[in-house]
């Protein structure tokens, strides 16, 4: 284990917090229970972090008998700590630089503690004559690198913003499309098996690459909006994901040509990368390859999923959720890319006997996104020809557009879509297209 700790620190903390808890007690609390080096001095600053957030009285006096109350006076040796901070020489007014040192030294004990067991593992691995991970072994030890920055990060003095601060900057939408899509967003788009989420999630990219609208296929700016795209696709095969992307590069080129503009770049800016075995973004080594494509390609728009291919746990459970999140947005945060996936709803159905649309596992896929919306096959067919009515009953031709998810804000989402021949997927409802060309400009 890993020798770094200030033991006269930890007393100093734990002296000050008892000398004056008004004082000394906000910084106290933030010095996590791992961060304290001595047993002793952890089951006590438990017992005050427990009284302060009761707002109890917190003195020399009052914690031995929380002590004791516990069972712990024996065990903490009681009397000799609070005869060692029952003394003045304590300064409460120095916890906030007692607190940030001790985190510190935490942050830099696990690190310390990572690199060691990783270098024994490492070694132990050649030694069986085992291969060596060498992408598990670097995402493991970024993990840890990340974890110690943001533990040295917190430590620093804290700024408030005032509200007149905040207000002063200017909003800004910093538009991938106009009225639909920001940076930095995310999006799932859930549908029943064989709706067309997929070829849709894929539109959208293939559009996006071409700076041309989603689903108008009008030309975005003055045809100078074209997006790096990245595509993960954990599901299908190479030769599945080609036949996919022929008719859309036809359908954008198409459009861009008739824009009078040459086609879209589609060998500098639009990646694929098929993992049909999926990814399982539990494990160091696939979050490793995950970060070294998209800092390779750095995308404007990252496609990514189907959701249940992206980790072997399950999505059922909350904490195996959540660690899927915070994987995505790290990834989505510190590349600035937008994110789409897809996702299967749950058989759950509505009042109306319609399959809800929200994704299947826990809920909270359904808070995660800004926009969730699902593909449904629509019961509005009066218009569709024989051919396509026939072509329904095996295959959507018209869906509705149901948003499962309050989005954060108002955008121009289509509510209707059916098969078209400028995109494979274009709104049904003309007064779209007028809506979408009144949008707010780049």
């Amino acid at each position: 284990m890993s020798m770094i700790f200030d033991i006269a620190c930890e007393q100093a903390l734990l002296g000050a917090v008892m000398a004056n808890p008004g004082v000394a007690g906000p910084a106290f609390l933030t010095v996590p229970k791992d961060a304290w080096w001595v047993p002793r001095h952890e089951q006590l600053a438990a017992v005050i972090g427990d009284m302060l957030v009761r707002e109890q009285e917190v003195d020399p006096t009052t914690v031995l008998g929380q002590l004791s109350i516990n069972g712990l006076l024996t065990k903490v040796n009681g009397g000799h700590l609070m005869a060692l901070f029952g003394g003045s020489h304590f300064v409460p007014e120095h916890a906030t630089s007692y607190a940030q040192r001790l985190i510190e030294l935490h942050a830099q004990r696990c690190l310390a503690q990572v690199v060691q067991e990783l270098g024994q593992q490492l070694d132990h691995d050649w030694e069986r004559g085992d291969g060596i991970d060498i992408l598990a072994a670097v995402g493991q030890l970024q993990q840890a690198c990340d974890d110690a920055l943001a533990a040295a990060s917190s430590t620093a003095r804290f700024e408030p913003t005032s509200l007149a601060s905040l207000l002063d900057v200017e909003d800004r939408y910093n538009w991938l499309v106009p009225g639909l899509l920001e940076r930095g967003e995310r999006i799932v788009l859930t549908g029943a098996e064989g709706s067309g989420k997929s070829v849709l999630v894929s539109q959208f990219a293939a559009a996006l690459c071409g700076g041309i609208h989603p689903f108008t296929a009008s030309v975005l700016g003055d045809g100078d909006k074209s997006l790096r795209v990245l595509v993960v696709d954990a599901e299908n095969s190479e030769i599945q994901t080609r036949r996919r992307y022929r008719r859309l590069v036809r359908n954008v080129d198409a459009a861009r040509a008739a824009s009078s503009l040459g086609p879209a770049d589609w060998r500098g800016s639009f990646f694929v990368e098929c993992r049909p075995e999926g990814l399982d973004l539990s494990k160091g080594r696939d979050v490793t390859w995950l970060e070294h494509a998209v800092a390779a390609t750095a995308p404007d728009l990252l496609v990514l999923g189907p959701l249940y291919r992206l980790t072997n746990g399950n999505l059922n459970d909350e904490g195996e959720s959540r660690e899927l999140m915070h994987v995505l947005d790290s990834v989505r945060v510190r590349h600035s890319t937008a994110l789409i996936t897809e996702a299967h709803p749950g058989h759950s159905t509505d009042v109306n006997g319609d399959r809800r649309m929200r994704p299947a596992g826990s809920s909270l896929w359904m808070r995660w996104p800004e926009f969730g919306f699902g593909l449904r096959r629509s019961k509005d067919v009066d218009d569709l020809s024989p051919e396509q009515k026939r072509t329904n009953r095996d295959r959507p031709v018209k869906v509705d557009v149901v948003a499962w998810r309050g989005s954060r804000e108002a955008r121009s989402w289509p509510t209707l879509l059916q098969h078209g021949q400028s995109l494979p997927w274009t709104p049904a409802d003309v007064e779209y297209f007028d809506l979408a060309d009144r949008v707010d400009p780049f």
